[in-house]
């Protein structure tokens, strides 16, 4: 078992919620992280309404990038002064030791917030199993200040997070286990985690249901569309805590979604940067995706323009 491990002001487990966007990952021709540009990228996300940025998740491409790889792209991140309670870093590995490895290190760099999808590569695993290996992670990193918010989305791993999993969790590691990132599309399965577990943060990955988790006890979204939209999101979240009419928002935020998630979505968020930017560069994705084709580019930007949206650099 690992040295206690207590990051440097840790951040405040009640102040957890918010529009939160899991960040895209710009990269070189060479194929290896611009971390010039995914700086450029969260400071922009932050200045736009962002509680705050995951890190290699889901549309930050994160199964293709190594243990070396995103810790040296967290050290780029917080070298150029990015705070690291704005982080929440994603630290799921196929590998248990991997993801041991990589949420040390967020930790000894002072971030304390992590986003845990549990090891996705084999298939109808038991409760059993799955609990096993989150409870070896946790143990072998052994750290107080640890904030893990699980991460649901069965579509990408196959892996769902049951409520008896939640249970036998926070059973043995209660105090680590502070929130959920439900990215399974379904509004009951989000309704069923806040109405379960009201004492965790319980986060809709889409932000379609921003406005109705809140409404029903969650605390804001980790959602994908933040990437090109954070201010319209946040906006519904801001109305919402200031007592006011959010719908319209959510609305408009439903649109930009929709037309979105019509094309592969790593892609289609680089290729609105790449457009607005006047930079190609920033198109690329990590094989085995592929960049967005001509085709399919222009019908997403005329569509976009249709809906009126524009991102505002």
């Amino acid at each position: 078992m690992s040295e206690l491990l207590i990051p440097p002001n840790p951040p405040n487990r009640s102040d957890l919620g918010g529009v939160w966007a899991p960040c895209l990952t710009p990269i070189n021709e060479n194929y290896s992280i611009d971390c010039a540009k995914l700086c450029d990228h969260i400071d922009w996300l932050l200045s736009n309404g962002c509680t705050g940025v995951a890190l290699f998740g889901t549309t930050g491409e994160a199964a293709s990038f190594s243990v070396q790889e995103r810790m040296e792209a967290l050290d780029a991140v917080l070298a150029c002064g990015i705070a690291p309670d704005k982080l929440m870093i994603g630290n799921g590995f196929a590998s248990i030791s991997d993801t041991v490895k990589v949420t040390i290190h967020a930790l000894e760099s002072g971030c304390g917030q992590v986003l845990m999808i549990p090891p996705f590569f084999f298939k109808d695993l038991s409760t059993k199993g799955i609990v096993a290996s989150y409870r070896y992670v946790l143990d072998r990193v052994n750290s107080p200040v640890l904030k893990v918010i699980l991460y649901n989305f069965p579509a990408m791993s196959a892996v769902p997070i049951s409520h008896q999993l939640i249970d036998q969790l926070m059973e043995s590691h209660d105090e680590l286990i502070v929130g959920l990132k439900d990215s399974s599309g379904d509004w009951n399965s989000v309704a069923g985690y806040i109405r379960k577990f009201p004492m965790l943060s319980i986060f809709p990955g889409s932000d379609l249901h921003l406005l109705q988790g809140l409404k029903a006890g969650g605390v804001g979204t980790i959602t994908a569309t933040a990437d090109i939209n954070p201010r319209g999101i946040a906006q519904v979240y801001e109305l919402w805590n200031a007592g006011e009419d959010a719908e319209e928002a959510q609305t408009r935020a439903d649109e930009i979604r929709e037309i979105v998630f019509q094309y592969p979505l790593a892609a289609a968020l680089k290729t609105v940067h790449s457009a607005y930017r006047n930079d190609p560069q920033w198109r690329m994705v990590r094989p085995p995706l592929t960049a967005l084709g001509s085709a399919d580019t222009e019908k997403l930007l005329g569509e976009l323009e249709s809906a009126g949206f524009r991102l505002v650099l």
